[in-house]
């Protein structure tokens, strides 16, 4: 799923999949507080992140 848009929250980065972060990002992702509604697969398979500010987002719904 490539859905690569403005970050919502600083307007200046990328939101980017699992599958477009590299190592060291995928850990600091990893260490980020999740919804406990989330699974860590469903959280890696359809959540985006922005690198610039670690806003994480699910499609058209924000988590903050």
């Amino acid at each position: 799923m490539i859905m690569n848009k403005k970050c919502p929250k600083c307007y200046e980065g990328v939101l980017r999949g699992w599958h477009e972060l590299s190592e060291d990002e995928r850990e600091v992702v990893k260490r980020l507080p999740a919804s406990a509604d989330y699974e860590a697969a469903e959280r890696e398979s359809l959540h985006q992140w922005c690198t610039r500010c670690w806003f994480e987002s699910r499609g058209g719904e924000s988590l903050t």
